[in-house]
């Protein structure tokens, strides 16, 4: 057993046994432990960002240690389990959902009768369809060689990356071509400002006939109402696979539904965020807000980056603050705030 994981199952020993004086405010820091590490051992792994600072035992330990006081800890490792960690295998499953789920049926909707949907060659008019629209994701972290493979989907235009400015001519497909639209995908979309921006600029510039289908993987419940309330995304259908609700969010204000224990982190974000928010040099992008980007409050990391709409207590890495799942910060990677 490592040093670091030593230190943890001594650490979670001794918070039992102070804890177990009190039965009102016992909890089970060894089980809690034993349920994050075996995380860390099947999934965490697969965390790509950063690996030259050691594996998530190592880095929990150090994410504890920023903090002097005893309560404060507890109350940091007691976070762990509302943070929802997004494998590649998640990543794929949700890959398959969105072209099962959402994209099949937009396709097929008013075009299929029930005996085309038992038909022996259903998955080739499926393919059929599909060609007749242009693929694209706004980020590069959008994984354009799983989706294809995952779904088994072969023949099709190459995928696009139209990037988070103004969509460049040679990306956008010419109006002169036989299209019926475009289906843009993304992993994960924030408040959906960067989301709403690209995507009105598209409308404006294509065929207004063309139907445009947007499918984030992941969306913040904030961002989903952002966009429902854009007048710009008149007839664009928005449909993500996993919409992530309020009340799973840490937000600065709280929420009816939240967690019981999201009071004490609510404190335990405010009475860090000067050490947290702080610059870590001239080459870092310190977060502005402790509730993430927007306040959104996302306590969301996936295996390829930490959204800058997570806390950033958990992502960013300043002068007196170790992270768990330390983001980089290139914009291309971060998916859409």
């Amino acid at each position: 057993m490592s040093v670091s994981r030593k230190h943890l199952y001594a650490l979670a020993q001794e918070w039992e046994d102070q804890s177990g004086h009190d039965p009102r405010d016992f909890y089970y820091f060894r089980g809690i432990l034993d349920e994050v590490l075996f995380h860390a051992d099947t999934r965490y792994h697969e965390y790509v960002q950063h690996r030259e600072e050691g594996e998530f035992p190592s880095r929990l330990d150090r994410w504890l240690k920023n903090l002097p006081d005893d309560r404060e800890r507890k109350t940091l490792f007691r976070m762990l389990p509302s943070i929802t960690f997004i494998d590649r295998v998640q990543m794929m499953s949700l890959q398959k959902d969105a072209f099962r789920r959402v994209i099949v049926p937009w396709l097929t909707a008013g075009s299929f009768s029930q005996d085309a949907l038992l038909a022996s060659d259903y998955d080739a008019r499926i393919l059929s369809l599909l060609r007749e629209y242009a693929l694209f994701s706004i980020t590069e972290s959008f994984g354009h060689s799983d989706f294809l493979h995952v779904n088994n989907l072969t023949g099709l235009r190459k995928p696009k990356i139209l990037g988070e400015g103004q969509p460049s001519t040679g990306v956008l497909p010419h109006r002169d071509q036989p299209l019926k639209g475009l289906i843009i995908l993304e992993d994960f979309v924030g408040t959906g400002s960067q989301a709403r921006r690209v995507i009105a600029a598209i409308r404006q510039s294509v065929l207004r006939r063309w139907r445009i289908l947007f499918v984030p993987l992941i969306l913040l419940n904030q961002g989903q109402q952002n966009m429902a309330k854009d007048k710009r995304l008149r007839g664009v259908d928005v449909r993500p696979v996993l919409v992530i609700p309020d009340e799973c969010c840490l937000k600065e204000s709280a929420k009816k539904g939240e967690g019981a224990e999201f009071s004490k982190f609510r404190a335990l974000v405010k009475s860090t965020a000067r050490r947290v928010l702080e610059s870590s040099g001239v080459l870092d992008d310190p977060p502005l807000d402790a509730f993430g980007y927007g306040g959104s409050g996302a306590l969301v990391v996936t295996c390829h980056n930490t959204p800058n709409n997570t806390l950033p207590l958990i992502h960013h890495r300043s002068p007196s603050w170790s992270p768990l799942f330390r983001r980089i910060h290139h914009q291309s990677k971060d998916g859409l705030r």
